[in-house]
């Protein structure tokens, strides 16, 4: 800038800033993603402290890590179909830093892992592309999809997400001169994940299993391993979904989910190695001993709290493989417009692998058109951004990805690649798709945590897309080159300004008005939530109840765990989770219909409405906890849905 005397002037505020990011591209990368997610963290805050449901998994969650941390023994003492990773993980944290587990404290941490998860998923997508904007819009597509962490505050699944993305970026970032200490780090993260959420493990493990066999020398140069590992895997959905095979939409669903792994292993047929490469080697031997190393660890620390592995099989397995009996709902999608789609999919990737073969012909502005069109296609669907109303579904957000993931298996035209980029080719394709199995037996949240592995898809995509559109224009003169750029940065940032205007701004401005509008919840551990009327109400009420009438101890019909943290009252043992009617063994009911006859006076709290999504329009079981809340109580007043009930003489060992 020059004064009137053609002098330099002083350099405004505006100009100096914009010089020093110009002049710093990592600090224009910080101060981007810095913005973001402190827009992130304050629609999180609102979105999280605004949602409530009714049937509380998450009193669930927080009253079996409390008992936890208090000392009881896991699958013994504290009912859990999820592995002791979660527990050790949280229960650590809780008792390192001295906090007590409240709802609080709970959905503080969902804040954090919510955006600390988006932003995994963002800078993941920023290293498969080399894209500031393309990143950014990653993160926010992640945050869309992990909204659904709102319905379940503190669930396991949470702390999945996490680890699914520290894998990802850990993968994304790489390779690195230490291959192995980097795999050991991946192999740590899937035995962590395996033993949080034993199916979302399982699936994983297969995802890095199908990509070794076809990338990884010695595997992928001999066909018969090639082929016996793609027949496993196409297995898995028949597998999982075989006890329901006779349901019309289960089968739909195992043949989708076939034909979509299907589609990606004939994508991932030209990738096979000619010869070994040391660096990957060193990473699959790595990433081996990486996750034996925490998972024996992992068992250890399990152990040394007080269950026995017996405990933990009958918990993380048996008792897992229970929750189908409990729930089991359908998966949105129009079954036979998805099943042409698939076919579609399994088609076009085979003559993908045929017509086009690896390497064999030039970059093409159509090619990356398409890989754009897909990549564009998989993160709106994630993000439930809906341009153009289309089959095979606008409502389920990992139908669309799933069917193009394949795309992503294929290298741009012209592009020579390292072994290890070929095992990301497949490794995280394979990966989003399996992850989808997740929906069964229940599509709930399920659907939002089984797209977020789609974010690093399409960064795939649109990375290859860039780096096709580059390859096109390369011998072109200076200016097309220029207009290129530019093009690109302006799409890129149009892109990102639409996701983060639809998955953030609006939805956090939406909740920060509901937060306004809501009343305080006056119950201890709970200042910070805001939910709406008459629920709040309702839960007051009953905790003073609960107080005036003396209760020592009570019982849900079915149970809203987070009465026992803001009672101060402890649950009996094992504390029966929310559904206990089918979840609790007669043996474990029996215990608790005896910790409840040994208190002084024990209550009950009967919801006959939230009873019946649990009882599946079926009356209760002849068991012995539904007998005895039904036998020994009698209703004294009710509280909107709910009766509170207090016990006859014979409902204690006092009184028979």
């Amino acid at each position: 800038m020059t004064d009137h005397s053609g002098r330099p002037g002083p350099e405004v505020p505006r100009s100096r800033i914009q010089r020093v990011l110009e002049e710093n591209p990592e600090i224009t990368t910080i101060v981007a993603y810095a913005i973001v997610v402190v827009l992130a963290s304050i629609a999180a805050y609102f979105m999280v402290f605004t949602d409530w449901a009714d049937f509380d998994d998450e009193g669930t969650v927080l009253v079996g890590l409390r008992a936890f941390v208090d000392g009881d023994a896991l699958y013994r003492d504290i009912w859990s179909v999820y592995g002791p990773f979660y527990y050790e993980f949280f229960g650590g944290f809780f008792s390192l830093f001295g906090i007590d587990v409240t709802n609080d404290a709970g959905r503080t941490i969902v804040c954090v892992l919510w955006v600390g998860t988006s932003l995994f998923f963002g800078l993941a997508a920023h290293f498969l592309t080399r894209n500031l904007w393309l990143g950014l819009t990653g993160t926010a597509a992640a945050f869309v999809s992990l909204a659904v962490l709102t319905n379940e505050p503190m669930h396991p699944q949470g702390l999945c997400v996490l680890l699914l993305g520290a894998l990802t970026l850990l993968l994304a970032s790489g390779p690195h001169r230490r291959a192995a200490w980097w795999g050991g780090g991946a192999g740590a993260l899937l035995a962590a994940l395996l033993l949080t959420k034993v199916n979302l493990g399982v699936f994983a493990l297969a995802a890095a299993v199908l990509a070794a066999a076809f990338t990884v020398w010695p595997f992928a140069a001999r066909a018969w391993i090639r082929g016996l590992v793609g027949l496993a895997v196409l297995a898995v959905p028949v597998v999982i979904l075989g006890r329901d095979l006779d349901l019309g939409w289960v089968r739909e669903l195992a043949l989708f989910e076939m034909l979509a792994i299907g589609a990606v292993i004939f994508a991932a047929q030209p990738l096979r190695p000619r010869a070994p490469d040391r660096q990957l080697l060193r990473t699959m031997l790595g990433g081996a001993v990486g996750f034996a190393l925490a998972f024996l660890a992992i068992l250890v620390g399990l152990l040394l709290t007080g269950p026995s592995l017996g405990d933990a099989y009958d918990g993380i397995v048996r008792q897992a493989a229970g929750i189908r009996d409990l729930l089991l709902g359908q998966t949105p999608f129009p079954p036979k417009s998805v099943l042409a789609w698939g076919i579609g999919s399994l088609a076009a990737a085979f003559l993908a692998t045929r017509v086009f073969a690896l390497g064999e012909r030039p970059p093409a502005f159509w090619s990356a058109l398409l890989r754009a069109l897909a990549g564009v296609a998989t993160w709106l669907a994630i993000a439930y951004i809906v341009v153009v109303g289309l089959n095979p579904s606008s409502a389920n957000p990992v139908i669309v990805p799933a069917l193009l993931a394949w795309i992503a298996v294929i290298p741009p035209a012209g592009v020579v690649e390292t072994p290890y980029k070929r095992f990301l080719r497949v490794f995280l394709p394979a990966l989003a798709v399996i992850e989808t199995l997740q929906v069964y037996p229940v599509p709930g949240s399920q659907l939002g945590i089984a797209s977020v592995s789609f974010v690093a898809v399409g960064a795939l995509l649109l990375g290859d897309a860039v780096t096709e559109l580059r390859a096109v224009y390369a011998d072109g003169p200076g200016p097309r080159r220029e207009r290129l750029a530019g093009t690109l940065a302006v799409a890129g940032a149009a892109l990102a300004a639409l996701f983060v205007l639809n998955g953030i701004l609006q939805p956090g401005a939406a909740a920060y008005s509901t937060y306004r509008d809501n009343p305080k919840l006056d119950l201890p551990g709970a200042s910070l939530m805001r939910i709406a009327p008459p629920a709040g109400e309702q839960y007051e009420q009953l905790v003073g109840l609960l107080h005036r009438n003396g209760c020592t101890a009570f019982i849900g019909f079915p149970n809203v765990n987070s009465l026992y943290l803001w009672s101060g009252l402890e649950p009996p043992v094992p504390a029966p989770p929310n559904g206990w009617f089918y979840a609790l063994d007669d043996e474990q009911q029996q215990r608790t219909v005896a910790e409840l006859r040994g208190a002084e006076k024990p209550c009950a709290i009967r919801n006959e409405e939230l009873a019946a999504s649990y009882l599946k329009g079926l009356p209760p079981p002849d068991v012995p906890l539904v007998n005895y809340v039904q036998d020994e109580f009698r209703p004294v007043t009710d509280v909107g849905p709910f009766e509170f009930m207090l016990p006859k003489p014979s409902a204690t060992d006092a009184g028979q």
